[in-house]
């Protein structure tokens, strides 16, 4: 069945002919009455004549003009409303589009989720017969992290062809290229992924086999506000699931931290305490044979039973004191590390000066754990080993990375030698350094005191932090 719109003029098209036709037949007719009957002046046989046919003419061609206008009009209306309904679809098309991107992206739980989504867009904005996403990584270089519809050969073929191999920042803003040597692509779409902060994080490419005019002409108008818009959206789902996946491996890196400091205290307690308590234990069943063959003997014993006690009371106040939460949820990390280190002073008595007059208030977790384990190991080595009455402690930013500096007026010792018995903490810091892309360096001299010098890059590829 015919719409009522097409009807109408069909209607109108049948009927202009003919419809003319009788009116201005009847129009001469009219006149041709008139003429003979109330007219004076029509008294020659050629004005009888001639004057109907003229005015019907005339009124023929009024109506047929009319017929015609109202034709021409019905068909503009009609196009313009197709138009309209064009458009309508094609923006409700928009709209279900960035509606799909926007439940996709939330829904996604990791960034492989969301480039694998990303990855099938280009096709479905563009008609691309091929698309990648390329990203930046921490250091700022692009790597490719999604590829589809093209294979690895074809793909360098065509990043020479539009000079894409040349590119190592997305451009400001979507645009075609054309191919500078032969390749099976007529165009190429550049499309920036870039923050709100103009931080690029990558561009997506776009092959096609129309070529830059024709999408132009046909698409320029709502690709460049549609091409922003999910640009956009994607430029946040890769900047928050970057987020989320830190944040993850930053939970995994603390509760690995917290895993490898009670590994650390057991063997520590094992190592110190256990030992020392059997030692003892059996000495206590050799008094029983001196109490009265030899007092004396046993009354110098006595004295070395009760230093050894001293001994193992601090090395178990130590290891409870490390087992003490870290409160930088209620102090932040300077006064949580702050109040760490005067208690520690305070229960090894000493003078203790700290430094945060440089520390930045905004340390990833991760360095914030990492530098306080590395603070935490120093002052273990110095009341173990150092016999200090003083110690400095300072953190700041130097050279983009953040320094640790931990200094004692101990005894010292020499680096070039063998480790004392009891120094692996001095090799546990140089090798979490390493894995935080840091350097850590030993310095001391004997009778001279020890300092600990730490250096961490603030920008670093996430790690293992034991």
């Amino acid at each position: 069945m015919k719409t009522p719109p097409s009807d109408t003029i069909e209607l109108l098209v049948r009927l202009r002919w003919p419809f003319a036709a009788v009116v201005g037949l009847l129009f001469a007719l009219t006149r041709l009455v008139e003429g003979l009957y109330f007219d004076a002046a029509m008294e020659t046989p050629a004005g009888r004549a001639l004057d109907p046919i003229v005015w019907g003419l005339l009124a023929f061609a009024a109506i047929w003009g009319v017929l015609s206008w109202a034709i021409h009009q019905e068909r503009l209306r009609i196009s313009n409303e197709a138009r309209m309904l064009a458009a309508l679809r094609e923006s409700n098309e928009r709209l279900e589009l960035l509606y799909e991107i926007n439940q996709r992206v939330a829904s996604s739980a990791t960034l492989d989720e969301v480039l694998d989504y990303a990855i099938t867009l280009p096709a479905r904005l563009v008609n691309a017969g091929a698309a990648t996403i390329v990203l930046m990584d921490e250091q700022g270089q692009p790597y490719t992290a999604r590829v589809t519809g093209i294979d690895a050969g074809e793909l360098e073929r065509a990043r020479t062809a539009f000079l894409l191999r040349l590119m190592t920042s997305p451009p400001d803003q979507p645009v075609v290229l054309s191919p500078h040597l032969g390749c099976n692509w007529a165009a190429c779409l550049v499309l920036p992924l870039v923050e709100h902060d103009a931080h690029p994080i990558g561009w997506i490419e776009a092959f096609l086999k129309e070529g830059p005019a024709t999408l132009r002409e046909t698409r320029q108008p709502v690709l460049q506000p549609l091409l922003a818009t999910v640009a956009g959206e994607l430029t946040e789902a890769v900047v928050n699931s970057r987020r989320r996946d830190r944040a993850i491996a930053s939970i995994a890196a603390v509760e690995r931290a917290i895993s490898a400091e009670r590994t650390r205290i057991a063997r520590d307690l094992h190592d110190g305490v256990a030992q020392s308590l059997a030692f003892m234990r059996m000495r206590i069943d050799l008094w029983e044979d001196w109490l009265t063959q030899e007092p004396e003997r046993l009354r110098e014993e006595f004295a070395t039973f009760k230093a050894n006690l001293r001994r193992q009371i601090e090395e178990l106040r130590r290891a409870i004191f490390a087992l003490r939460p870290i409160e930088i949820g209620q102090l932040g990390f300077a006064g949580a590390l702050r109040r760490f280190i005067n208690e520690f002073a305070e229960q090894q008595d000493w003078d203790v000066s700290i430094d945060f007059a440089e520390l930045p208030p905004d340390l990833p977790p991760v360095l914030e754990l990492a530098a306080f384990r590395f603070v935490q190991e120093a002052l273990n080595n110095v009341a173990k080993h150092a016999q200090a009455r003083r110690v400095w402690i300072k953190l700041g930013v130097r050279d983009q990375g953040l320094i640790i500096h931990v200094r004692d007026d101990g005894v010292g010792f020499n680096p070039g030698e063998e480790p004392p018995a009891g120094h692996l903490g001095l090799r546990q810091m140089r090798e979490r350094a390493t894995a935080l892309d840091g350097q850590c360096m030993i310095m001391s001299r004997p009778g001279d005191g020890t300092e600990v010098r730490v250096w961490l890059p603030l920008r670093y590829s996430v790690t293992t932090v034991n």
